[in-house]
């Protein structure tokens, strides 16, 4: 009776066992994803994707793998695939805000401003104060050289989201080109708040601040920019420039000539030479200049003025 009582028991346990095991350990669509998760995590994409997909053969309305692979291609630089995916999810949730945004990112990048224009407009409807849509949108707008549009976007970007760094940077970068330079020179303080060592807003600051005549900040700003990459010549060149402008001749020249040394291709820097030399009545050194911006520069009416430049300090020198 006992073993019988036992056998009994042992078939009753065993179907239990196989249950347990199956509920518990088959591999469902949801065990794939969150095994992609690590798989992306240990920096295997390949697998992450394999993952992904197997668990789309389970189940195809399966939102969140088509969200992940969108961000794994667009991460992996295959754009065309990640659209599709991305496009996905918006078919299964035409809500999906995050979907929106990256799939406008995407057609952004592709130069098809209207859809990105379209989908991220439709995200700042159902999230008004989403700072990097407005951003975005900014990009887009200065792609298409619609700047007041633009400075507009940016101008939400840093109004919901204040440590956007890019969106001051771009905001004064159109301002100082739309010739509103106070408003230009505060956009790159503020950048400059959060990011004290970005290189290209404290010379971008330099130059505002060079077209209002303050020749002091433009040195402060240029040498700052020098502290972060000594061989950045265009700050040497501003520095010359400024230097030019409070009648420092040597000093203008001095900074000239390390733009130069730095870029032996930098035409401006030759042309800024050549009238510094000149000012110092070194015209033999100021034609060689304007020779050698003329044998690199682009610009073809400015190289006709510099032809007849030059034509006018020989004859100094004859006279001389």
């Amino acid at each position: 009776m006992i073993y019988l009582i036992a056998g009994i028991g042992l078939l009753v346990l065993v179907p239990t066992v196989i249950f347990v095991f199956f509920r518990f350990f088959k591999r469902s669509p949801q065990w794939y994803y969150n095994r992609s998760l690590d798989y992306y995590s240990a920096g295997d994409s390949e697998k992450a994707i394999q993952a992904l997909e197997k668990a789309l053969e389970m189940d195809a309305e399966f939102i969140n793998a088509y969200y992940n692979l969108g961000l794994i291609y667009q991460q992996e630089e295959q754009p065309t695939v990640a659209k599709e995916y991305f496009e996905k999810v918006l078919e299964l949730r035409p809500d999906d805000l995050d979907a929106r945004y990256n799939l406008a990112l995407l057609y952004y990048e592709a130069g098809e401003y209207d859809k990105a224009e379209s989908l991220l407009q439709a995200t700042i409807t159902d999230n008004p104060e989403d700072g990097d849509c407005y951003y975005t949108l900014g990009l887009v707008y200065e792609a298409q050289q619609e700047k007041e549009r633009a400075a507009e976007a940016y101008v939400k970007a840093v109004e919901y989201d204040p440590s956007n760094v890019n969106a001051f940077l771009f905001l004064g970068k159109l301002q100082d080109q739309m010739l509103q330079l106070d408003e230009a020179i505060v956009s790159y303080k503020k950048a400059l708040e959060l990011d004290p060592n970005n290189l290209e807003a404290n010379y971008d600051l330099s130059i505002s601040l060079a077209k209002k005549g303050d020749w002091d900040g433009t040195i402060d700003y240029s040498r700052k920019a020098i502290d972060i990459d000594a061989n950045y010549a265009k700050a040497y060149n501003q520095l010359g420039l400024a230097f030019y402008c409070k009648e420092q001749m040597e000093d203008a020249i001095e900074h000239y000539q390390k733009a130069i040394e730095i870029d032996p291709t930098y035409a401006n820097a030759y042309n800024n030479l050549g009238y510094a030399y000149q000012k110092v009545s070194r015209y033999d050194d100021a034609i060689r200049m304007f020779e050698s911006y003329l044998e690199r520069s682009t610009d073809p009416e400015e190289a006709t003025e510099i032809r007849e430049h030059i034509e006018l300090l020989k004859k100094k020198l004859l006279e001389n």
